[in-house]
C-alpha cells in the first residue's frame, strides 16, 4: 500500500462529512491518514450527521481493514453521540477492530475529544485494558490482485502498546475524576493495561486531595513506586500503610518511596528493615539511607558491599557513597572476586570516586595485569573525578599500556580539560611511529585535541590514518571547508571502512550535492555504518524524480533508516513531503521515528497551511506518549521556527569490540553511533577492537554494527 495519500485522508477527517478521497491518476490507492484530535470547524447539521454516520457504520463494518479505520475517522469527525456510541459499540463488539491495532490506535484518538462523556470513557478504558495481539492480530490491510492477504506492517504489540498509552493520556487530561479514578484502578489492579495507565497518572496527577486513599496494603509495587516519582505528598497515608505490608516488595517499594518524598520516617523503617535477612529489604534500607543522606548510609554500603549474597547491590551504591572504608571493600573485589561481572562493577565504582586511594586501586597489577581488566580499569580512570587520576594515566603512558593510557588521556582531556605537556608529547609522539596501529593513533590524538587540522591527513596513503583523523574531527564544530574536505576524500575513497567513516560529513544533509544521487541511494541501501546519513541526505535532495526512492527509506524494517529519512524530508523539496511524514508518524510504534517526524514537520513552515502538517503536529501536542515529541510539537504550533539549542558539552564515548573467545578482532569494523539526538554517526573499530568517539550530545547513545554477511557465490548443480 501507498504511504502518499495522508495529506487527503486528513483533509477529510478535518471536515464534517468527508467524501472518499479519489484515486490520482499513477498512484496506487491512498492508506487511511490519522485521525484528528481536535473538533472540526463547523458541526454538521442533523441530517449530515445521520447519514454521515450511517455511511461511517457501513464502513466500519466492511470486512477490509483500511475500510474500517475510514469509518471510525469517519464517526470520530462527526462526533454526535450517535457517532460515539457507534464507536464504542464497535470497539466491544467487532473482534476484526479489537485485533487490527492500527483500528485501536485511530479509535483512541478518534475517542479522544470525547473523554469527557461517559460513553467514549467506556471506550478509552477498554482500549487501556486490551490484551497484546498474537500472530493472528496482523490483520490484513490490502489484497492483492492475486487475492492473496498482506499482513499489517510493523509490530502489532508495540502498536497496542501505543493505542493504551493514547487511550490513557486522554482519560488522564480531559476525561475528570472518575476517569482518573478507574485509571488508578487498572494502576493497582495490574494486567496488559498497568503500565500505560501509570504512564499517564505520572504525566497528568490527580489534584483532589485524598485521591489515593489511605489503604496501602493491596496497592501493587509498581503503583507504591509511582507514588514516591510523582512528588505528591498526599500519598503519604497510602505509603506508610504500604509499609506495613506483609508483602516483601511492596514493603521495600514503600520505604524507598517515602524517602524520595524526603519523608525522613523513612530512616527509622529503613534502620527496621536493614536488620531483617531479606535482600530486597536491605536494599531499599540501603537506597533509602542514601536519598536521605542519612548517616547511617556509609555503614550500610559497607556491610552490604561485604555480605556475598549482596555484594552486587552494595556495589552499585558504592558509586554513590565513599568512604576509605567503602574504598577499601570495593578494591578487594576488584582485585580478587571470583566473579569476572562482580569485579567489572567494582572497577566502575572505584571510577565514580573522589577518593585517591580508589585511583590508585585501579592500577593495581591484579587489574592491569589482566588485559581485559585493563581496560576497564584505565577507561574508569579516564574519567574519574579522583584529583590524581591524570597523574596516573600519565605514568602509564612509557609502560606496555601506552596505547591504552593514550586513548584515556584523550578522553580525560575532552572530558575534564586535564593536560600536561609531558602526556602531550607522548601522545603525540605515537603520530610519528613506524607501526601503523600508533600512527593512527597518534593522528586521532593529535586532531581530537585541536593540535592538528583533519584536512592534514584526510588524503594520507593509510587509510587508518585517514579514518582517525575524520573521527577525530567530531571532537570540533565541523566547518564548511572541512565538511568539503570530507565529501571530497568520500568521492575517490577506496577502502569500504575509511568510506563509511567518511560519510560523516552528510550529518549536514549535503546541500550543495557534493555527493552524487546514485552513490546515495547505493550507501542507503547497503545497511552500513553511513546508511543512515546517506539516506538523510537522498531524502533532503528529494524531489518529484526521485520521490520513487523515498517511500521504501520510510517504510524501511530499521528504524534508524526510517527516522533519518524523515528528517531528510523536513528540508525537502518535495510537495507531499508533510504528507508523507503525517502518514509516517500515524502508526508509528518507535519513538525515535516520531521524534524524526515530527521535528521534520514542525521545521517545514512553508507547509504551515497544509492540513496534514496542524493536524498531525496537534495530534502528537496532545496525545503523543513521550514528552520531546510533544514539546517539539506544541513549539511548532506556537510558531517556533527554529530548532532547540546545541548543547554546550559534549561527551565522548570510548568503545571496545572483542571477538566471541574475548580477543582483539585483528581488523577494523564499521559500526554507527545513535546519539541521544537521533543522529547516528558511523565510525570504525581500530583492529585493536577500540574507538573513541568525542563530540557527542549528553544523554544515552547506542552502537550498531554493520553487518558482515559472507559472500554469495551460487552453486550449479
Amino acid at each position: 500500500m501507498s504511504r502518499r495519500g495522508a495529506r487527503l485522508a486528513l483533509f477529510a477527517i478535518a471536515t464534517s462529512f468527508a467524501v472518499a478521497a479519489e484515486a490520482q491518476p499513477g498512484r496506487p490507492p491512498a492508506r487511511p491518514g490519522p485521525a484528528r484530535t481536535v473538533p472540526g470547524a463547523t458541526a454538521p447539521t442533523n441530517l449530515r450527521a445521520r447519514v454521515g454516520t450511517d455511511h461511517a457504520a457501513r464502513l466500519i463494518r466492511s470486512g477490509d481493514p483500511d475500510e474500517r479505520i475510514r469509518g471510525i475517522q469517519r464517526a470520530a469527525s462527526i462526533g454526535t453521540p450517535e457517532a460515539i456510541a457507534l464507536l464504542v459499540e464497535s470497539l466491544e463488539r467487532s473482534p476484526q477492530i479489537k485485533a487490527d491495532t492500527r483500528a485501536l490506535v485511530v479509535m483512541a484518538r478518534g475517542l479522544a475529544r470525547f473523554a469527557d462523556q461517559e460513553r467514549a470513557r467506556a471506550g478509552l478504558l477498554a482500549i487501556v485494558g486490551t490484551g497484546n495481539p498474537g500472530l493472528v492480530g496482523r490483520l490484513p490491510t490490502s489484497r492483492s490482485p492475486s487475492g492473496s492477504d498482506a499482513l499489517e506492517e510493523g509490530d502489532p504489540i508495540a502498536r497496542a502498546e501505543l493505542a493504551r498509552d493514547v487511550a490513557a493520556i486522554a482519560l488522564a487530561r480531559g476525561g475528570g475524576d472518575r476517569a482518573l479514578e478507574a485509571l488508578y484502578g487498572a494502576a493497582r489492579g495490574g494486567g496488559s493495561g498497568q503500565g500505560a495507565a501509570l504512564r499517564a497518572l505520572a504525566l497528568y496527577p490527580p489534584r483532589d486531595p485524598g485521591f489515593f486513599g489511605t489503604a496501602g496494603g493491596a496497592t501493587p509495587p509498581a503503583v507504591v513506586r509511582l507514588l514516591g516519582q510523582l512528588g505528591d505528598l498526599r500519598a503519604l497515608d497510602v505509603l506508610h500503610a504500604a509499609a506495613r505490608s506483609n508483602d516483601v516488595n511492596v514493603r521495600a517499594a514503600a520505604i524507598v518511596s517515602l524517602a524520595e518524598l524526603g519523608d525522613t520516617r523513612a530512616t527509622l523503617l529503613a534502620r527496621t528493615a536493614i536488620a531483617e535477612s531479606d535482600i530486597r529489604l536491605r536494599a531499599a534500607s540501603g537506597e533509602a539511607f542514601i536519598l536521605l543522606a542519612a548517616p547511617e548510609r556509609f555503614k550500610a554500603t559497607a556491610a552490604i558491599v561485604a555480605d556475598d549474597a549482596t555484594t552486587a547491590i552494595g556495589l552499585k551504591m558504592a558509586e554513590r557513597v565513599f568512604s576509605p572504608e567503602i574504598t577499601t571493600l570495593v578494591a578487594a573485589r576488584a582485585w580478587e572476586h571470583p566473579d569476572r561481572e562482580l569485579r567489572v562493577a567494582a572497577v566502575r565504582a572505584l571510577g565514580r570516586s573522589p577518593d585517591p586511594a580508589a585511583a590508585k586501586a585501579l592500577v593495581a597489577p591484579q587489574l592491569l595485569g589482566d588485559p581485559e581488566l585493563a581496560y576497564y580499569a584505565v577507561h574508569a580512570l579516564a574519567r574519574s573525578p579522583a584529583p590524581n587520576a591524570g597523574a596516573l594515566i600519565g605514568g602509564l603512558l612509557p609502560t606496555r599500556l601506552s596505547t591504552l593510557a593514550a586513548r584515556a588521556y584523550v578522553v580525560r582531556a575532552l572530558m575534564r580539560g586535564e593536560r600536561t605537556s609531558t602526556s602531550d608529547d607522548a601522545v603525540f609522539r605515537l603520530a610519528r611511529s613506524r607501526a601503523p596501529a600508533e600512527r593512527a593513533l597518534g593522528v586521532f590524538a593529535r586532531v581530537a585535541l585541536d593540535d592538528a587540522a583533519a584536512t592534514d591527513f584526510i588524503d594520507d596513503a593509510d587509510a587508518r590514518v585517514r579514518r582517525a583523523a575524520a573521527m577525530a574531527s567530531t571532537a570540533r564544530r565541523g566547518s564548511s571547508t572541512l565538511t568539503r574536505a570530507l565529501l571530497a576524500r568520500l568521492a575517490k575513497e577506496e577502502d569500504p571502512i575509511t568510506r563509511q567513516v567518511l560519510a560523516l560529513a552528510l550529518a549536514g544533509g549535503d546541500p550543495d550535492g557534493a555527493v552524487k544521487t546514485s552513490i546515495l541511494v547505493e550507501r542507503a541501501e547497503s545497511a552500513g555504518g553511513d546508511a543512515p546519513l546517506a539516506a538523510l541526505a537522498l531524502a533532503r535532495r528529494a524531489d518529484e524524480s526521485t520521490s520513487r526512492k523515498i517511500g521504501p527509506l520510510l517504510g524501511s524494517k530499521d528504524p534508524v533508516l526510517r527516522a533519518h529519512a524523515a528528517r531528510g524530508l523536513g528540508l525537502a523539496s518535495l510537495p507531499d513531503a508533510a504528507g508523507r511524514l503525517a502518514e509516517l508518524y500515524a502508526y508509528e510504534t518507535d519513538v525515535e521515528v516520531r521524534r524524526a517526524a515530527i521535528a521534520a514537520i514542525a521545521a517545514r513552515t512553508a507547509d504551515a497551511n497544509a492540513p496534514a502538517r496542524k493536524a498531525t503536529l496537534e495530534l502528537a501536542a496532545e496525545l503523543d506518549p513521550d514528552g520531546p515529541v510533544r514539546q517539539t510539537a506544541r513549539r511548532a504550533l506556537a510558531g517556533a521556527t527554529t530548532a532547540f539549542a546545541d548543547p554546550a558539552v559534549h561527551e565522548v564515548a570510548w568503545l571496545r569490540l572483542t571477538r566471541v573467545d574475548g580477543g582483539a578482532p585483528g581488523e577494523a569494523f564499521a559500526g554507527s553511533v545513535v546519539r541521544s539526538d537521533g543522529v547516528a554517526i558511523p565510525i570504525a573499530f581500530d583492529e585493536e577492537g577500540f574507538a573513541v568517539v568525542p563530540g557527542l550530545p549528553p544523554g544515552e547513545a547506542r552502537l550498531v554494527l554493520a553487518p558482515r554477511l559472507p559472500a554469495y557465490t551460487e552453486t550449479k548443480r
